[in-house]
């Protein structure tokens, strides 16, 4: 027969697993009963208004905060606000949420068949845009969208899609050096050597896509050098140095 010590291990065997269980229904239920959504924060926010994004992302007060979804809200936000650029969302102990986004700037168009369109440094289509709305955007050349679609980054189709990558890789440039008040239009016609006007002085020519930051950095220490009369063709294509041809 088996021994009092022997029946107390099976015991504890079947309670061990019986008792995890509860535990983990105790926190399960604590879990949706608490932490109750009962304050939403947006924060970055200036082209929508806070009631826009909350809308968008889908999230009401009274939802919990630990059940959300944010693999699914942020998409969610993404597709119905296309200036949105990146999103995140913070949670706060024990009831407050924080959606965090970062919006797109125009900063750029480009022609398609049905119109001109407003796109961002990513090359994503913001809105089509009216002859008013096109003061201080950068006039994108060689490049048409098909099919465009308001939130979609530009498909001009697959053997133009290096176009669009470079293009991106510009207007990041451009945007981060703080230069899109002094560049009026990018051509990626030849995307093995994009060119762009620069201060309406110079045109520039950036060669292949390789060293693109290393490129701007040239070019911009190279006009801090040159006289404020001059003009000309500034190619970064050669040598790692940018050669002036003066007009």
């Amino acid at each position: 027969m088996p021994g009092p010590a022997r029946k107390k291990k099976k015991r504890s065997a079947l309670f061990a697993p019986i008792a995890f269980l509860a535990v983990v229904l105790a926190l399960v239920f604590g879990l949706g009963v608490f932490f109750r959504v009962n304050n939403i924060e947006v924060e970055g926010n200036s082209f929508y208004t806070v009631e826009e994004i909350i809308e968008a992302s889908g999230i009401e007060q009274g939802d919990n905060l630990f059940f959300i979804n944010r693999f699914a809200v942020i998409p969610r936000i993404y597709s119905r606000l296309p200036y949105v650029e990146s999103a995140a969302i913070h949670r706060s102990l024990p009831n407050r949420l924080v959606i965090e986004v970062r919006e797109s700037s125009a900063i750029a168009c480009v022609s398609a068949e049905d119109g001109v369109w407003v796109i961002d440094r990513s090359c994503k289509l913001l809105s089509r845009a009216e002859e008013s709305g096109l003061v201080g955007l950068i006039q994108v050349e060689g490049l048409r969208p098909i099919a465009p679609e308001i939130g979609e980054i530009v498909a001009p189709g697959e053997a133009e899609t290096p176009k669009v990558t470079y293009l991106s890789a510009i207007l990041r440039q451009i945007s981060e050096l703080d230069m899109r008040g002094d560049v009026t239009w990018i051509d990626v016609s030849n995307v093995s050597n994009p060119s762009f006007d620069y201060l309406g002085r110079f045109t520039v020519k950036l060669g292949t896509i390789d060293n693109i930051e290393y490129k701007f950095q040239c070019l911009l220490s190279a006009v801090a050098a040159l006289e404020p009369g001059d003009r000309g063709t500034l190619d970064l294509s050669i040598d790692r140095q940018a050669h002036l041809t003066y007009d």
